[in-house]
């Protein structure tokens, strides 16, 4: 037993799992590391050199170019569309995820036929490109007599797909869940759908929650197929300021437009990565 134990590799104060799986570098690792860093960095930085070089020999760094987004009017129309991209994320993830958690819950009932109609919905709605549905909304729906705004155009197919992986997140939760807890609230006396309720639905929830602060990024990129349904997005607001900065200014902001519409679109998902980050090592 004692040799046993002195072969077992033993966790230390600071290590990580990194240092459980490799050999720390000797010195002529950590020169190969550093140089290897070196060559790589200063690759990359010639690259974008080489890049902004022909960026700016094609005009794309102008400054007019640039300056026609600190325009107030660009600036307020920009403001509007980030508004609206944040609403339909908003409204969606608020359908979405209680949806998602009921289809995970009813995909966990005892019964053979729920489960596979359930599951048919959930694995189909994965299946689907979100841009098929959407078209369905826009060209086959008015057919039969029903047209909806642009707003639930957009909103209603990224509840319909978001909803279907909540659910599937939900009951991978559950499902990591100690059986033990399961059986014992059966030798409690309680009922399949009170130990659902009140003892393996808020630990799954409690488990998933940094996935659905993740999946809200998700929702937020889909957002931008809103350009489909003419819908006021960030991604179709750039599309209608580079016309009209054609016409009306006789400039092509194509470039500094999307720059622009990117930089927003990292912010926003850096700061919801950072929040599932640390939610997530608060429920650890």
């Amino acid at each position: 037993m004692s040799a046993l134990t002195a072969r077992t590799p033993t966790r230390s104060a600071g290590a990580s799992d990194a240092d459980l799986l490799f050999d720390a570098p000797g010195p002529k690792g950590r020169r190969r590391i550093l140089i290897g860093s070196v060559l790589v960095t200063l690759i990359i930085l010639a690259l974008a050199a080489a890049a902004l070089m022909q960026l700016d020999q094609a005009g794309q760094l102008a400054y007019p170019k640039w300056r026609y987004f600190l325009g107030q009017s660009v600036v307020g129309y920009l403001g509007r569309a980030l508004a609206d991209t944040l609403l339909v994320t908003a409204v969606g993830a608020a359908l979405s995820f209680p949806l998602g958690v009921g289809l995970g819950w009813v995909r966990t009932s005892r019964h053979a036929s729920v489960r596979m109609v359930v599951g048919a919905w959930i694995d189909a709605m994965r299946a689907i490109p979100m841009l098929l549905l959407i078209y369905f909304f826009l060209l086959a729906v008015p057919r039969w007599g029903l047209t909806l705004p642009p707003f639930w155009m957009l909103t209603v197919p990224i509840v319909m797909c978001s909803s279907a992986t909540t659910a599937e997140v939900f009951r991978a939760g559950v499902l990591a869940l100690d059986r033990g807890q399961t059986e014992a609230s059966q030798v409690l006396g309680l009922s399949a759908g009170q130990t659902m309720r009140l003892i393996l639905a808020p630990q799954a929830l409690r488990l998933m929650l940094p996935t659905l602060i993740t999946q809200l990024v998700t929702i937020l990129k889909d957002s931008s197929l809103g350009y489909v349904v003419a819908y006021l997005e960030l991604m179709y607001a750039g599309r209608l300021l580079t016309s009209s900065a054609r016409v009306t200014a006789h400039l092509d902001v194509y470039l500094p437009a999307y720059v622009i519409i990117a930089v927003i679109y990292v912010v926003i998902n850096w700061a919801l990565g950072a929040l599932a980050r640390r939610v997530e090592a608060r429920t650890r």
